[in-house]
This record gives C-alpha cells, sequence and structure tokens, in this order.
C-alpha cells in the first residue's frame, strides 16, 4: 500500500512539476524536469529566479515530499513564496520536506545533498547558505532579518538584515531558531530547541538559549 501511495503521489504532482519547471528553467533544462513538487505545494508568489546544476537529473530537487512524524502529511503543504528580487540556487539531490515554508527576497544557496525533514521555515531577506550534506530537521527556523527596523535620532537603522552562513555536514536539530548574523562551521550538530544567535567554528556541538558551544565533534563525522 506505501509503495502505491508514493507512486500515486508522484502521478499526481506531475502537472504541477511540468508548469514549475517550464516556468524558472530554459527549456533546455526544464524537459528533463530535474525539480519535482508536490501538487500540494502553494506557489504563492512566482518571481525570481532559480538555478540548477548543469548536470541536475530528473526529479533529483523534490520539493514537498516525504513525512514527519509531529506532522499531518495529509494537510501539510509547501509554501512557495519567490519575489522579485530572490534567488534560489540549488545543488544536486536536495529535498525540501512536507510543509516547509518558504519566504525568499535574498539570495538562498543549497550545496549538494541538502535534506530539510519537513517544516521548516526560512526567511529570507538577505542571504542564507547551506554547505554541502546537511541535514535539518522538522520544525527548525531560519531569519537573517528582524523583519521591524529599529532607527536611531538620526533615522539610521540599528538592526540590519545580516547572512546567515550554514558549513558543510551540519545537523539542525529539531525546533531549533537560527537567526541574522550567525555563521555554523563544517561538520557541526545544533541540538534541538537550541536558539542560535552568535557563531561558532567547526567540529562543534551547539545546544541552548542562547546557544553555546556544549560539545565537541572533532575526530568525529556526521553522516545523514
Amino acid at each position: 500500500m506505501n509503495g502505491f501511495v508514493k507512486l500515486s503521489l508522484y502521478i499526481l504532482c506531475i502537472p504541477k512539476s511540468i508548469f514549475f519547471n517550464f516556468y524558472y528553467l530554459p527549456w533546455s533544462k526544464a524537459i528533463k524536469l530535474p525539480i519535482i513538487i508536490s501538487h500540494k505545494s502553494k506557489l504563492q508568489k512566482l518571481a525570481g529566479t532559480i538555478s540548477i546544476p548543469e548536470n541536475a537529473k530528473t526529479g533529483k530537487i523534490k520539493i514537498g515530499f516525504g513525512s514527519v512524524q509531529s506532522i499531518d502529511n495529509k494537510y501539510s503543504r509547501v509554501i512557495w513564496n519567490l519575489e522579485k528580487t530572490g534567488t534560489i540556487k540549488f545543488g544536486n539531490n536536495i529535498r525540501i520536506g512536507i510543509g516547509s515554508k518558504l519566504y525568499v527576497s535574498g539570495i538562498l544557496s543549497l550545496g549538494n545533498q541538502v535534506v530539510f525533514s519537513g517544516d521548516t521555515s526560512i526567511t529570507c531577506n538577505k542571504e542564507i547558505s547551506f554547505g554541502s550534506e546537511c541535514l535539518i530537521a522538522w520544525k527548525t527556523v531560519f531569519m537573517d532579518t528582524d523583519f521591524h527596523h529599529i532607527k536611531d535620532e538620526s533615522n539610521s537603522c540599528l538592526n540590519p538584515d545580516q547572512s546567515i552562513n550554514i558549513g558543510d555536514r551540519v545537523w539542525v536539530c529539531a525546533r531549533s531558531t537560527i537567526l541574522k548574523g550567525v555563521t555554523i562551521g563544517n561538520n557541526s550538530i545544533i541540538s534541538a530547541c537550541a536558539n542560535v544567535t552568535s557563531s561558532f567554528n567547526k567540529d562543534v556541538i551547539v545546544g541552548g538559549n542562547p546557544a553555546k558551544e556544549i560539545g565537541s565533534m572533532a575526530g568525529k563525522i556526521f553522516f545523514q
């Protein structure tokens, strides 16, 4: 039964996937259908640009698929909101899981083999980048903006947007929040429910609110 349900979901996604690929990609790339997007996805704002690798294969970029124990798979859907000024750069073998929400008016970059398991919220006004082989668990939040500006008496902004940079082989655990100006080094783990407001070097385990280094990954390697 599970195999039949999976097959039916892929069949249902064909019309929306065809439209999505030919809307964003040149004909020579779109014809290969490198991006498949769930029929339940809400295409709230179709603007901006996307890029994919030259060697991208059919269906290797998946949007709105998978399942998460804490999410109602029947009703949850991806919300795609790419503004006119926004750009999304996809690597190879990407999965943006069910229930995820993307608002991009800046530059969002995803390296190779990046997996968002589901219900991730990304708000990118300036720039957010993920290295390769990253695993992003459910109900995680990434925001490079405060949304509302605070100004001083001379009308200068005191809280400008700041980029977020996630290195290679980083595991961001469930319900974590990564805020603007944060850089996470390679081969690191962000523990569940961490509130990350400052940057950390490679090979660390980070947790708490506000997050701090609570362990080391030196001599260890994280694999998805």
